[in-house]
C-alpha cells in the first residue's frame, strides 16, 4: 500500500511538472509577444497611494496583484514562468481539496484537478483578459481551504458569512464560488445535517451571494449591478455575460463535487486503461482548448509592433523575410524598418503593400493603431502628432489603466519640446516603476541639460527635425504634411521617402515626378530601384515615351521594365500568371497595375 502511495506521488509530481513545462514554453516560445502586449497597457507605481486606490473598489486587491505579475511580462521568461506558476497552484489546490473531501481515497482522479487549469488557460491567450481571474481563482481556493479545516460548525459558519463578503470586494464577481465549493464541503465532508441546520445554510448562502446588491447600496458604487457580478477587472473590456469566463469558474468547483460522486478507479480491474483514458481525454482537450484559443496572427502584430517599438529594425526585416506581412499594422512595422535601416526605396515593393493604410495608419479611437502610427510619427519628426496618438491610445485604454509605453513617449516628446516641468510630471510616475525606473532616473538627472540631452544622438536628431513654428495637422493631407516637415529640414531622408512612398501608394505618379527633385540634398549613392522603376513609368507615359528616358535610369532596370510592356501587352499576366507574378511581383509595375 505504502509502494503504491509513493508511486502515485511521483507520477503526480511528474505530471505537474510536465504541466508547467508546457505552460512555460508556451508562454515563452509561442506567446511571449501577447505578454510584452499586455505589459505596455499597465503602471504599476509603488506607491501607498496607488495600492490605496486599487483596495477603494471591489475586486481591487486582485486587480492590484494582477497588474503587480504583468509588470513582469516586460522580461517574456519571467511572464511564462509565473503564469506556469500560477496554474500549476491552482491545479494542487483543487486536487487538496477534492482529496481532503474524500479521505484521500480517490487520488487516481488526480487528473480531473487540471481542468481549470486548462480552462483559465485558454482565457489567457487572449489578450484582454487580465491574470486577475487566475489570481482571484486561487485566493478563493485557499479561503475555501480555509473552511475546510474548521472543525466547529459555528465557527466554520461564522467565517463563511464573513469570508464570503470580504472576497466579493478583494476578488470581484467570482467570489460566489467560494459559495458553492463550501455547499459541497458541507454535503460530502461533514455531512449529517439536520433539516433546520440545511435551512440555515441556505439563508446565509442567499445573504453572502447577495454582496453585490448589498455593498452596491451601502457602499453607493458606481458600477452597473452585472458589472459588479462579472468583474469588474477580470476583463479590459466591460462585459454582461462571459459565458467563458462561467465555465471556468464552475469547472472549480465541479471538479471538486465530480470525484466525490465517481467510484474509485484502483479498485477495478481495468484501472489501468481507464487512468490512460482520463489522462488522455484532460490532455486532449486541454490542448484542444488552448489552441483553440490561440490567435497566432494577433501574436504576429504584437511582434511586428513589439520590435518597432523597441527599434529592432532588423527583427522586424527578418519576419517580413520569413512570411510576407498582409495586415496593416505589420506592414506599417515592415515600412519604418525599411526606413530606418535606409533601404525603403530599394526594397519596399519586395513585400506586400496595401496603400497608404500601410504606410501611415488612418487615426482610429481605439489603443493599438494609435501606438503603432505614433512610432512613424516621432521618427518622422513630427513630435507633437506622437505624443496626441500615444496620449489617445493611453485615454482609449477600456480599463482605464495608464500605459508605461505612452508615459515613456510622451515625457521624451515634452523633454524634446522643452516642456520640461511636463516631461518632469511623466518621469517622476516612471521612476516608481520597476523596469522604467533606471531610465526616468537617468532621463530626470539631465533634464535642465541641453547638453546632455543632445548627448542622445536620436534626440539631437529629432530636435533638428522639429517643426519650430505652429502647424495645424491634417489627417487628410498626410502628403502636405512630409512636404512641409522636408521643406523645414531639406536632409531629413526618412521624411522625404515616406513622401516618395506615399505618392507611389497613391499610384499618383504625376506628384512623385514633382517631389522627386525635393531630395536633392540627400545623398545617395545611385538612384533607388523603386525611384527608378517609378520614373520609368512615368516617361513611358508621356508623348514621348520610352524614346526619351535618361540616362539616369540604370540599364538593367530599362531592360527589364520594356521586357515587362512586351509581356504585359501579350497579356502573359493572363495565360502565365505565376511566371510572370514571379519575374515582376517584387517591382513597383507590378504594384501599379495589380494589387488593389
Amino acid at each position: 500500500m505504502k509502494t503504491k502511495y509513493q508511486s502515485d506521488i511521483i507520477s503526480h509530481l511528474l505530471l505537474s511538472i510536465l504541466f508547467v513545462i508546457i505552460a512555460f514554453t508556451y508562454f515563452f516560445y509561442f506567446y511571449q509577444f501577447h505578454l510584452h502586449f499586455e505589459e505596455q497597457l499597465q503602471m504599476f507605481l509603488f506607491t501607498k497611494s496607488y495600492f490605496y486606490d486599487f483596495l477603494s473598489r471591489p475586486g481591487g486587491l486582485t486587480d492590484y496583484l494582477g497588474t503587480f505579475f504583468m509588470q513582469f511580462y516586460f522580461v517574456s521568461w519571467a511572464g511564462a514562468l509565473i503564469i506556469a506558476f500560477l496554474l500549476i497552484i491552482l491545479q494542487y489546490q483543487v486536487f487538496a481539496i477534492s482529496s481532503k473531501i474524500n479521505n484521500y481515497h480517490k487520488i487516481d482522479y488526480f487528473l480531473i484537478s487540471f481542468i481549470p487549469s486548462f480552462l483559465i488557460w485558454g482565457l489567457l491567450c487572449n489578450e484582454n483578459i487580465s491574470i486577475n481571474i487566475l489570481i482571484t481563482s486561487i485566493i478563493i481556493l485557499f479561503f475555501a481551504q480555509l473552511y475546510l479545516i474548521l472543525k466547529k460548525r459555528t465557527i466554520r459558519w461564522i467565517f463563511f458569512l464573513f469570508a464570503s463578503p470580504f472576497l466579493f470586494w478583494i476578488a470581484g464577481g467570482e467570489f460566489w464560488i467560494f459559495n458553492l465549493i463550501c455547499f459541497v464541503i458541507e454535503l460530502f465532508y461533514y455531512k449529517h445535517l439536520k433539516i433546520s441546520e440545511y435551512f440555515v445554510l441556505a439563508l446565509l448562502m442567499i445573504i453572502t451571494t447577495s454582496s453585490p446588491i448589498i455593498f452596491s447600496w451601502l457602499a453607493r458604487l458606481q458600477y452597473p449591478l452585472n458589472r459588479l457580478w462579472w468583474g469588474p477587472w477580470y476583463s479590459r473590456y466591460p462585459i454582461v455575460s462571459p459565458t467563458t469566463f462561467l465555465l471556468s469558474w464552475l469547472s472549480i468547483p465541479f471538479s471538486i463535487f465530480i470525484t466525490t460522486i465517481l467510484p474509485e478507479i484502483s479498485k477495478r480491474k481495468n484501472a489501468i486503461i481507464l487512468k490512460s483514458l482520463l489522462f488522455l481525454v484532460i490532455f486532449s482537450g486541454g490542448v484542444f482548448i488552448v489552441i483553440g484559443s490561440s490567435d497566432q496572427k494577433k501574436e504576429k502584430i504584437m511582434a511586428y509592433d513589439y520590435y518597432a517599438r523597441n527599434e529592432k529594425w532588423d527583427k522586424i526585416i527578418e519576419l517580413a523575410n520569413k512570411k510576407d506581412p498582409k495586415d496593416p499594422l505589420s506592414v506599417t512595422c515592415l515600412n519604418l524598418a525599411l526606413a530606418k535601416t535606409g533601404v525603403m526605396g530599394d526594397a519596399m515593393f519586395r513585400y506586400f503593400q496595401n496603400g497608404i493604410e500601410g504606410l501611415l495608419p488612418t487615426f482610429q479611437r481605439d489603443f493599438v493603431t494609435p501606438f503603432v502610427a505614433g512610432e512613424i510619427y516621432y521618427h518622422l519628426g513630427f513630435l507633437n502628432t506622437s505624443l496626441r496618438y500615444n496620449f489617445e491610445a493611453m485615454e482609449a485604454i477600456p480599463d482605464h489603466k495608464k500605459s508605461v509605453r505612452a508615459m515613456k513617449r510622451m515625457a521624451e516628446v515634452n523633454l524634446l519640446n522643452e516642456e520640461y516641468k511636463v516631461a518632469e510630471k511623466y518621469l517622476n510616475l516612471l521612476s516608481k516603476t520597476l523596469f522604467y525606473r533606471e531610465w526616468a532616473k537617468h532621463t530626470l538627472s539631465i533634464i535642465n541639460n541641453p547638453k546632455a540631452i543632445n548627448e542622445n544622438t536620436e534626440w539631437e536628431k529629432l530636435k533638428k527635425y522639429q517643426f519650430t513654428e505652429d502647424f495645424l495637422f491634417s489627417e487628410q493631407e498626410k502628403d502636405q504634411m512630409l512636404g512641409l516637415s522636408l521643406l523645414h529640414c531639406p536632409t531629413n531622408k526618412m521624411v522625404y521617402e515616406y513622401l516618395m512612398a506615399y505618392t507611389l501608394l497613391n499610384r499618383d505618379l504625376k506628384h512623385f515626378y514633382e517631389y522627386y527633385p525635393l531630395g536633392k540634398e540627400i545623398y545617395y549613392k545611385k538612384i533607388p530601384s523603386h525611384y527608378q522603376e517609378a520614373l520609368i513609368l512615368f516617361w513611358s507615359i508621356q508623348p514621348l515615351g520610352l524614346d526619351n528616358i535618361p540616362n539616369m535610369i540604370d540599364v538593367p532596370v530599362k531592360q527589364k521594365f520594356i521586357q515587362f510592356v512586351n509581356d504585359y501587352s501579350s497579356e502573359e499576366y493572363k495565360t502565365k500568371k505565376e511566371s510572370f507574378q514571379k519575374k515582376y511581383s517584387q517591382t513597383y509595375w507590378y504594384y501599379y497595375y495589380f494589387i488593389k
